[in-house]
């Protein structure tokens, strides 16, 4: 329950309307279902039951901090977000945005998009041109609520998987308090019988909401950052590479990551990092936790195939600290879980998070199948793979490099990818790919102060050397072009049920 005398949050909150939206608060379905399953939680061992109090006490109090926002909203006219923050002053701006976007889900609020039709002059292969471009705005309002009014019942995450939008994270499956969810790189499996039907699967979920407005409504708040709407906020670009000569024998481009995950080992910041290494099957990753600098390099270079990396993330809760290295998708899933439903995050062990560069992933077969078909080679000859001046190049063991351009290997690629509309890992702490830097180097986008100071510490002490992105060519133009282009092209989700 609120602690009133205790809780600042509250501060400034009538006795009267706090005890009201508390009440309204413990009756939300997804409050209900976590505290009525408590013996089935506990026994599936996933939470203590410090634990569960902690995730239960932190629901109710988001919940009622909405119902708060909901009553303070009733009766004004459509409103952005950021006049939104300026009227509810009782809360932190980053507690209201999220409120807002829930309380969407919810079914309380609408969201209405307008579309203003702009023209610029831009470059089009060299020649200028005048070009349309859409500019998209966001406004909401309370709805018309009527008395008998039911909240939306938020589905098990099934339904995303058989809209076929997965992107196979693996997030849930580590969530779920009772172990209903298996998730692999290819599957979704739920024990209808075991499943408590929370909703905490969808809540969590890269692919059942966006929360890309309130991304951008927090980030623009930040004064450290700088802001794209291609790339979203950051506070500096390089473009770096690699100064250890065990890194680059592994090193997809510049050994960037691996070049950071032995400095957060090397120097403690972390006790474990959860990445991907090659299982025993070439070319089939499989996500791993790795505690020693031993075991680390196995985990250099790029792994084409997708791989459910956050479905082992509970596994790492014995560790203090750890570092999750992922795709944009999985960066996203960290951040809806620490937005919703309560605010707090459900493994307070993830103290860094390192995004990949991602345009889209291949499913296993699609990698076997593009080097047979395309190349006409056998994948045990292949050594490593890459993506350049838009090729994908395949290079053998016996040091023949093969190319074919990348719009024929597209349909090998995963549909569900492109239901995504970051390609630089807005989320993360600090995000790492190959895009704008030239062969040997990565570019890297540190997206927060701690992003920053990871990378600053890796260079002070002489893992990394960097120049700005935007020193180098093609840069950060080329970065936020990709970027912009796979925003514009980002499909729409629609959630149907069968």
């Amino acid at each position: 329950m609120v602690q009133i005398e205790k809780d600042i949050t509250f501060n400034g909150i009538s006795p009267k309307l706090l005890m009201e939206a508390t009440h309204k608060a413990a009756e939300n379905f997804q409050v209900r279902a976590f505290f009525e399953a408590k013996e089935e939680i506990l026994g599936a061992g996933k939470y203590s039951e410090e634990e569960f109090y902690q995730i239960l006490d932190a629901m109710v109090d988001a919940e009622t901090e909405r119902k708060l926002v909901l009553e303070e909203l009733k009766g004004k006219e459509l409103l952005f977000l950021e006049e939104i923050v300026k009227i509810i002053d009782n809360f932190p701006p980053e507690n209201v945005i999220r409120d807002i976007i829930y309380l969407k889900e919810q079914g309380y609020i609408e969201e209405e998009i307008e579309i203003k039709i702009k023209k610029v002059i831009k470059k089009v292969k060299g020649e200028e041109k005048e070009i349309e471009e859409k500019e998209f705005f966001y406004r909401y309002q309370v709805k018309d609520i009527p008395d008998d009014f039911i909240e939306h019942f938020f589905e098990p995450v099934s339904i995303v998987f058989d809209s076929e939008v997965c992107c196979q994270c693996g997030w849930c499956s580590s969530i779920c308090p009772v172990n209903a969810l298996t998730v692999t790189a290819d599957t979704l499996e739920i024990d209808d019988e075991t499943c408590m039907k929370c909703g905490l699967c969808y809540s969590v979920c890269p692919r059942s909401f966006s929360i890309e407005q309130a991304g951008k409504s927090i980030n623009k708040r930040d004064n450290s950052l700088k802001f794209s709407e291609k790339i979203n906020g950051y506070i500096n670009t390089y473009s770096a590479s690699t100064t250890k000569d065990d890194i680059k024998k592994v090193r997809q481009d510049g050994g960037i990551v691996t070049s950071l995950l032995e400095y957060l080992l090397k120097n403690k910041l972390v006790d474990a990092i959860v990445a991907v290494q090659h299982s025993e099957e070439k070319w089939k990753p499989e996500p791993v936790i790795v505690d020693n600098l031993k075991d680390l390099y196995k985990t250099g270079g790029t792994k084409y195939a997708n791989a459910s990396t956050l479905a082992i993330i509970d596994k790492a809760k014995k560790y203090d600290n750890i570092a999750v290295v992922g795709t944009p998708c999985m960066m996203n899933a960290i951040e809806k879980g620490n937005l919703f439903p309560s605010g707090v995050p459900f493994f307070k062990n993830i103290k860094y998070k390192i995004g990949l560069f991602c345009m889209e992933s291949f499913p296993y077969e699609g990698v076997l199948g593009l080097i047979k078909e395309q190349f006409n080679q056998d994948f045990n000859k292949v050594t490593k793979m890459d993506i350049s001046g838009g090729e994908f190049i395949i290079y053998l063991d016996t040091g023949e490099d093969l190319k074919v351009p990348l719009k024929d290997v597209k349909s090998y690629a995963r549909n569900n990818c492109h239901y995504c509309e970051d390609l630089t890992a807005d989320y993360a702490d600090i995000s790492i790919g190959s895009i704008g830097s030239g062969s040997g180097w990565s570019s890297v986008i540190t997206r927060n102060k701690k992003g920053e100071e990871i990378f600053k510490g890796a260079i002070k002490t002489g893992f990394i050397e960097s120049k700005s992105l935007k020193a180098v060519k093609p840069g950060q133009p080329l970065l936020e072009r990709i970027a912009g282009i796979k925003r514009k092209n980002c499909k729409p989700i629609k959630l149907e049920k069968e």
